[in-house]
């Protein structure tokens, strides 16, 4: 599997091939000529004695400088290299003036921010502003930015506590990253390449391929990891998981594979019952022919953001997003943009439940070094400026990987920080979470056998009628959930064929904190003697004026009328017991009224309807209490015929 968690390769390309695209002055010493052939297959470290001979004889020798200050930078010798480049500026000030760009690079690996920055300026200073150069000036700009603003975060306090490895139940010997976690943050799904997979290894194997694992918290505890099972797992390599909010629907990244678009490709695959599909690529509206990995799924499942090298964009590795057509297909992939893409590595991106919130990993925007984690926010249809998490989370190594669920309090990432890449988890502050959700799940249930049920689960936006999600309830289990991002007003509805819909609303005001909600879901089979309460019908306060957030409950039973043209039924109105018994009997039977005339204009034949008020006679819940007297407040469906 390629290497997808060192974009710095695609970088050195660039900076060695400006470093090559110039006239070298040929020297028929055996040993320079050696050594620049050395340079030329990139085997630095047995250049440099080969160069530093030759410099003995001929000091200011500008070729044998130049490369043998490069050799020094491409070997992590950051001060030897800007020993040479300099007196390679005293002989010749106008040599080739990449060599600025890479005093630059060495001063900001030596912490040096100020005198990186003058080198960078002195770089787009002599390097002139072709159409062909623009790129390389475009690179030296953000690393101006990155040594200058690295200075400021050097110096700012941590921003939290610090990171805790998870422990040797978890993390192996081997590579663990990729780390999902699950809106509850009880189920953390990760990439190992650790032996004991799929693939039945040699004895002396290294390592083992790229397998995904899930493990589940029970307390602060986590549980040993367990395999995802065939055919998600395979004797070939699969890595970045993620899943919808629902958890029934994971795409991941594949290699290699008889369908491939390119060399790494995204594929998907659906939870049916206890048993995942067989993953199926995404194609080529999506994938393309270079590299595609590292996606992440919202928690609706109608967006993808993914990383990708194709070509035109900003860099090596940019962030695009798919996100699904009016016919529920994946539609032509788009660059997040320059807010987000840098010309250098932008990857590992992490969509969080509230749909908004981005984070990812990132070597252009400024850092402590190599790859940092950064929080973006996409508001009135842009992305927010990335704004780097902090240390200690943050390190002069590669942090990658975030994600975060639950009430947003522990995030995970994956870190070299400790020999090898492994899982750490750390506690976010506030300004760094994302915006709060509501996680709704349950099980929906046939109300007469208690048997589970396979329904959609619509997620609606009560106010404007918006179709937000469509999940569906497992088929084996009955279970669902669904993410209710905060700022809404919500109509959750469970429907399936032969049974009257349930709905349910739910407010999820910007102030909300995160809570879960427990709801299960009884669909009433539809047949005759068979009442149901609307939960989603409301009035105006002591009229029989329909609230226009009733629309959808209406519309929705209008459709199952029109559905099952044989049921006739009798809307039921009933109130609470404040006020007097008359006053309460003609309120419930004009609001009863109300209804069968929104059912009749909608289309359904008068003679299938009946209006009758109950006022206070049949209450479901005791009065003393406001939720009780809520629910007493309430519209019911009695099938008289069908």
């Amino acid at each position: 599997m390629k290497n997808i968690l060192i974009a710095a390769v695609i970088l050195i390309t660039f900076v060695r091939a400006q470093a090559q695209a110039r006239r070298t002055v040929n020297i028929e010493d055996p040993s320079f000529s050696q050594a620049e052939k050395l340079y030329k297959d990139d085997k630095y470290s047995e250049a440099i004695p080969l160069y530093e001979d030759f410099l003995k004889s001929n000091p200011e020798h500008q070729d044998c400088l130049y490369h043998l200050g490069l050799c020094y930078r491409y070997t992590s010798q950051p001060q030897k290299a800007i020993d040479l480049l300099k007196k390679l500026e005293q002989v010749n000030a106008n040599y080739w003036p990449w060599f600025y760009y890479e005093m630059g690079v060495a001063y900001t690996e030596l912490f040096e921010y100020d005198l990186a920055v003058e080198r960078f300026k002195e770089f787009n200073k002599k390097y002139l502003p072709t159409s062909t150069n623009e790129i390389y000036r475009h690179q030296a700009k953000y690393k101006m930015n990155y040594a200058a603003n690295q200075k400021v975060l050097k110096e700012m306090p941590n921003s939290m506590k610090d990171a805790i490895k998870l422990s040797n139940i978890v993390n192996s010997d081997y590579q663990d990253a990729f780390p999902y976690l699950d809106p509850t943050g009880t189920k953390l799904y990760f990439s190992s390449k650790r032996l004991g997979g799929i693939t039945l290894e040699e004895p002396t194997a290294k390592e083992g391929d790229d397998d995904l694992y899930f493990t589940i918290r029970s307390g602060d505890s986590w549980s040993a990891p367990q395999l995802l099972p065939e055919p998600i797992n395979s004797s070939k390599n699969e890595g970045a998981p993620c899943f919808s909010g629902d958890g029934q629907t994971m795409v991941y990244t594949a290699c290699n594979r008889d369908d491939a678009v390119g060399s790494c490709d995204l594929y998907i695959s659906s939870l049916e019952g206890d048993e995942w599909t067989k993953p199926i690529n995404v194609g080529n509206v999506v994938n393309s022919k270079d590299w595609d990995s590292q996606p992440t799924i919202s928690a609706d499942g109608n967006k993808i953001i993914f990383v990708s090298d194709r070509p035109g964009g900003y860099g090596s590795y940019d962030l695009y997003m798919t996100e699904k057509n009016i016919f529920g297909d994946w539609g032509p992939a788009c660059n997040l943009g320059g807010m987000i893409n840098t010309p250098f590595g932008d990857t590992s991106p992490f969509l969080s439940q509230d749909g908004k919130t981005l984070y990812f990993a990132s070597t252009g925007h400024p850092g402590y070094g190599s790859y940092d984690l950064f929080k973006t926010v996409f508001e009135n249809g842009k992305w927010s400026l990335p704004v780097n998490l902090g240390k200690p989370l943050n390190t002069s190594g590669d942090d990658r990987f975030f994600t975060i669920g639950g009430n947003g309090e522990i995030g995970y990432f994956s870190s070299d920080r400790d020999k090898g890449d492994d899982l750490y988890q750390i506690e976010i502050p506030e300004s760094m979470r994302p915006k709060p959700t509501i996680v709704v799940e349950g099980i929906v249930t046939n109300a007469k056998t208690n048997s589970p049920v396979a329904a959609y689960v619509m997620v609606e936006d009560i106010v404007s009628g918006e179709l937000i999600a469509v999940n569906k309830s497992n088929s084996v289990t009955g279970k669902y959930l669904v993410v209710l991002p905060s700022g809404r007003d919500y109509s959750v509805t469970a429907n399936k064929e032969a049974f009257f819909f349930y709905s349910q609303r739910f407010n999820v005001p910007p102030t909300s904190q995160y809570r879960e909600i427990k709801k299960d879901i009884p669909l009433r089979p539809i047949e005759k003697g068979a009442k149901v309460i609307l939960n989603n019908i409301f009035f105006e306060t002591g009229k029989a004026t329909l609230s226009p957030e009733s629309r959808l409950e209406l519309q929705k039973a209008i459709d199952l009328m029109k559905m099952n043209p044989s049921m006739i039924i009798e809307v039921g109105g009933h109130t609470d017991n404040v006020g007097d018994d008359a006053s309460n009997m003609k309120l419930s039977h004009d609001r009863a009224k109300s209804v069968r005339d929104y059912l009749v204009q909608g289309g359904i034949a008068s003679t299938r309807l009946q209006a009758k008020g109950y006022g206070e006679l049949n209450p479901v819940a005791d009065n003393e209490t406001e939720e009780g007297r809520q629910a007493n407040r309430r519209t019911e469906f009695v099938i008289l015929e069908f």
